[in-house]
């Protein structure tokens, strides 16, 4: 909040700046602009710091002033082009950057001083550790390692000594700040205890994991009726405004696309009822979310005997994929309006459908035949099913059937879901239209 209300208030000055110099009339219709311009900068750089991560806590300072120096490089890109075209004046060149600059050593100075500030409370703060012995040795040498320095008080005491009056009487001695429990190999009643008196008095209550997790884990607490849980998640957290506004954006936008691409929509039937009698679309049994099966949509572009001759078309021509996938360049089932269709990406344009029913997303892992994701050979494989698959994602603008590694597909959605973000999205938004009109990789 403090980092849009600072952008607000500085573009808006700048902005009074800008007409006191240029001599602007102070009309009606000026008089808004000069409220909403900041406006929108304010909120656009809130969208950019959420984005980069800015508002997340990070373990050094240089790793957050680099995530601000990212959200903020964004940021001007962006408000450049909406000052340049969509306010209807334009202001002194030199008064717009020194914006910038204020506006960007504004911000700084927040984020460096929250980072200290946090940094001070959790090291300088008086603690009280309660763990077994060896677990408590552990856990020290951990905050050496990640080059957390306790200064304050620390007072250390072993799960067994735990009781309501003794650690009450420890609290307020020391006047503790906030409990760490360490609840490997302890009775839950000691918990329970620790919880009960922290929640009575205030203190900060903080519990280490009882699991180790991989590093694509993300944690937040989630609730089970009353029951309040930590979730340990390997996937994007579905929470989030940027993913609340990709939900919004496959919904708006496959609606848009379905408006925009009606025409092929029609040049597509009209084709394939001319060359090869039977249906015009064609619905195949897809592993969705987790794995669970629907209908995916498409322009039908085999013949309609193509599902009886897969066995013995694996076996007259192979295969040109390795792993559970099945790809052949030259496929005698598919019939030749159908390799135009296939050759610009025009036989998938039926799936905005599934994306209107939320079974699918505009970008994602793209969904594989229910026998493909049977035949998985690793765990792992699966993990790509744990977001809504998409009409395009990295495999469509790596090349699509141009690579023939099987592992190689999958490393590319292990990176999407790894490194998911609103902006990575739009990215392989835009950079699908070139690998569609120029039919990189189409088969």
């Amino acid at each position: 909040m403090a980092v849009t209300i600072l952008a607000f208030v500085v573009f808006m000055v700048v902005g009074f700046i800008s007409w006191s110099s240029l001599g602007v009339q102070p009309e009606p219709w000026r008089l808004r602009t000069l409220v909403l311009a900041p406006l929108t900068m304010s909120l656009l750089l809130y969208f950019c710091c959420d984005q980069f991560g800015v508002y997340y806590r990070c373990m050094t300072l240089s790793g957050t002033v680099w995530r601000l120096a990212l959200a903020y490089a964004c940021f001007v890109v962006l408000s450049s082009i909406i000052w340049k075209y969509l306010v209807p004046f334009s202001g002194d060149p030199v008064v717009q950057i020194l914006a910038y600059l204020l506006t960007f050593l504004g911000v700084l100075w927040l984020c460096i001083f929250r980072f200290r500030s946090e940094k001070k409370l959790e090291e300088e703060a008086p603690m009280l550790l309660v763990g077994a012995p060896e677990h408590v040795d552990t856990f020290l040498k951990q905050m050496k390692r990640d080059r957390v320095d306790i200064q304050g008080a620390l007072t250390v005491i072993s799960p067994k000594s735990v009781d309501s009056v003794t650690t009450r009487d420890i609290l307020i001695r020391n006047c503790i700040s906030k409990v760490v429990f360490l609840p490997e190999g302890v009775d839950a009643s000691v918990a329970e205890c620790l919880t009960d008196l922290c929640g009575k008095m205030g203190v900060d209550f903080y519990a280490s994991m009882m699991v180790r997790m991989p590093t694509v884990h993300k944690t937040y607490f989630g609730v089970m009726g009353e029951v309040r849980m930590l979730v340990y998640k390997s996937t994007p957290i579905p929470y989030t405004t940027s993913w609340q506004i990709k939900k919004a954006l496959d919904w708006f936008g496959s609606l848009a696309l379905l408006v925009i691409t009606s025409p092929l929509w029609l040049v597509a039937a009209a084709g394939i009822k001319l060359s090869a009698p039977g249906s015009v679309f064609y619905r195949q049994k897809r592993s969705g979310l987790h794995g669970r099966e629907f209908g995916m949509w498409k322009f039908r572009t085999m013949y309609q005997d193509a599902e009886k001759r897969l066995d013995e078309v694996k076996a007259s021509h192979g295969n040109e994929m390795d792993g559970p996938l099945f790809k052949l360049e030259n496929d005698p089932r598919v019939f030749p309006f159908g390799r135009i269709l296939r050759k610009f990406s025009i036989d998938e344009l039926p799936q905005l459908i599934n994306v209107l029913k939320g079974e699918m997303s505009l970008v994602g892992p793209r969904p594989l035949p229910v026998y493909e994701t049977e035949a998985f050979t690793s765990d792992a494989h699966r993990r790509r099913l744990s977001v809504l698959p998409g009409v395009t994602g990295y495999w469509q603008i790596a090349g699509r059937s141009n690579i023939k590694e099987f592992e190689k597909l999958v490393e590319l959605d292990m990176y999407y879901i790894d490194h998911w973000s609103l902006w990575l999205d739009v990215k392989l938004l835009l950079k699908t239209v070139p690998a569609v009109l120029f039919a990189r990789g189409a088969k």
